[in-house]
């Protein structure tokens, strides 16, 4: 029998929720089922249940993740940089009697091991896509050694490669997005609260840059997210879950192993040529042969 409860929320809350935090209406019936998708994704892919993770909610904004995950028994810290929508969340989570999830002001490129603490599922949602490029790779290699399971990602991904970047070598592809302008001050910038924090250009990257990054950084496993289904989600947003483990070691096909993910490709681009040099050149004599049976 299934464990799981729907909680009676008060309308507060259920108008908290629907309108995103903010006074004005929002398109709100979608974000329904993206909070659908990431506790279905923490539940099936969990080593633990609900009640035995310690989770980080980054950027929360009113806290509806963080306060679902509270809901199923999950120790939660939620964090954001600011308080206007935070606020409105934590109390709602007072009013709940949610003991076991904390609210804090937090500047997510200044989370680490050691202000955090180590922690099962970090979530990640709606705020890689506003970071400036220098920022994405500390912030992401901090996230992958505070994080015993899986990081779960949902962002806007760049469409077509733009512009370039490069970190310890390995080059990525996306497109920059102009957040503030150059000469906006730092409360016009802190004021919108639905852009970045304070930096005017973020960085988009391409769906196999991302993926890159993300096995570059650390993560052994990255998958992306179809069901439970969001209908109407933009070609360029995506949903990953993004595992931290044990790299495997293959006794059937024991050269793959110790390879770097640029040693394979390398690899099986050889392989490729070489294959189709052989079914050119199979082609060549099936051709000959046709032609000299003619005569």
């Amino acid at each position: 029998m299934s464990s799981e409860r729907v909680h009676a929320l008060d309308k507060e809350a259920i108008n908290l929720f629907a309108s995103k935090g903010f006074c004005t209406p929002q398109i709100a019936n979608e974000n329904g089922v993206k909070v659908r998708r990431v506790m279905q994704l923490i539940r099936d892919f969990s080593k633990k249940p609900f009640d035995q993770l310690r989770i980080l909610d980054l950027a929360c904004g009113e806290g509806v993740y963080a306060i679902e995950a509270a809901l199923r028994g999950a120790e939660v810290i939620a964090l954001d940089a600011r308080t206007e929508r935070m606020n409105d969340g934590a109390k709602i989570a007072e009013q709940l009697g949610l003991k076991n999830l904390i609210f804090d002001k937090a500047d997510i490129r200044n989370v680490t091991v050691g202000s955090h603490g180590i922690v099962d599922v970090v979530l990640f949602l709606g705020i890689l896509y506003h970071l400036h490029q220098n920022d994405i790779f500390p912030v992401l290699k901090n996230l992958c050694g505070m994080c015993e399971q899986f990081v779960v990602i949902d962002t806007q991904i760049a469409l077509q490669e733009k512009v370039h970047i490069e970190n310890e070598g390995h080059q990525y592809s996306g497109t920059q997005y102009r957040e503030h302008a150059d000469d906006d001050s730092d409360e016009v910038r802190k004021g919108r609260l639905l852009s970045s924090l304070d930096n005017p250009l973020s960085f988009w990257f391409t769906k196999e840059s991302l993926f890159r990054l993300l096995n570059n950084t650390g993560f052994t496993s990255v998958c992306e997210c179809t069901v439970p289904l969001e209908p109407y989600k933009p070609a360029n947003r995506i949903t990953l879950i993004a595992s931290r483990g044990e790299r495997v070691k293959i006794s059937s096909y024991p050269w793959v192993n110790d390879k770097t993910e640029e040693e394979l490709r390398q690899i099986l681009a050889g392989s490729i040529l070489a294959s189709r040099e052989k079914l050119g050149a199979r082609i060549l004599r099936f051709l000959k042969s046709i032609g000299n049976a003619k005569r």
